[in-house]
């Protein structure tokens, strides 16, 4: 194995880690209030997202297994950005306002939207590295596009909404907790771009995926961050 890709995979083992150990952090801090619930949801499904990212790159005799797991993996990670969707629902409108239908529904659907392609166009693993003992997968361009707006429109949403909200915190432990909120949210963005280009750049995508992964998880822990601000 190239060691390109055992660097990918080692990154993606951090992110599961990082995932797991902020999950719990946040549901132990209030396990009743949904938008704990959301954030630990959204760092549980990004944790077992990148587990599986993790899995299928080390099936090497299994094409067949490779794409069922990368399309669990994608399918993980939108529903981690449904959940951080809700997270700024809770966040805008309130816990009781969020959880009314309305936004459940919305949420919902476009998660639906952004899973419904796998089962049409189904990936591709690439035969000839895969034989060599290389794992790459290829999407199909309008998918790959749909999914990635998908994935970049909640993100630049949630980032939004985030700066909007701190300049209206009027408490100082608000405002600093929204302001990693948003810090976090940049880094994501970042990294859900570098996967972007990565999967269409050719023989430097590997590089940009790898810094992709480093951005998501400094994007993880300034999120945690933020909940882990306490009152003077």
């Amino acid at each position: 194995m190239e060691p390109l890709t055992v660097t990918k995979i080692v990154l993606a083992v951090i992110l599961v880690f990082v995932g797991v150990i902020s999950a719990y952090l946040e549901i132990k801090k209030n396990p009743d209030y949904w938008l704990n619930r959301f954030f630990a949801l959204f760092f549980t499904f990004a944790s077992l997202g990148f587990f599986g990212y993790v899995l299928y790159h080390l099936i090497l005799n299994s094409s067949d297994w490779v794409i069922y797991i990368m399309v669990t993996t994608n399918i993980l990670l939108n529903l981690c950005l449904a959940c951080l969707l809700m997270t700024e629902f809770i966040l805008e409108f309130s816990e009781k306002k969020a959880m009314s239908p309305k936004f459940l529904f919305i949420t919902f659907s476009l998660f639906l939207s952004s899973i419904f392609g796998y089962f049409i166009w189904t990936p591709t693993v690439d035969s000839e590295n895969y034989a060599l003992g290389e794992v790459n997968t290829h999407t199909e361009p309008g998918l790959l596009i749909y999914i990635s707006i998908y994935r970049l429109a909640i993100a630049f949403y949630v980032l939004i909404k985030f700066i909007l909200l701190v300049k209206k915190a009027g408490d100082t432990r608000v405002r600093k907790q929204l302001r990693l909120f948003s810090i976090g949210m940049i880094f994501i963005i970042v990294g859900i771009l570098l996967f972007l280009f990565g999967n269409v750049a050719g023989d430097i995508g590997i590089i940009l995926e790898i810094i992709g992964q480093v951005s998501l998880n400094i994007g993880l822990i300034e999120i945690l961050r933020g909940f882990l601000v306490k009152e003077k």
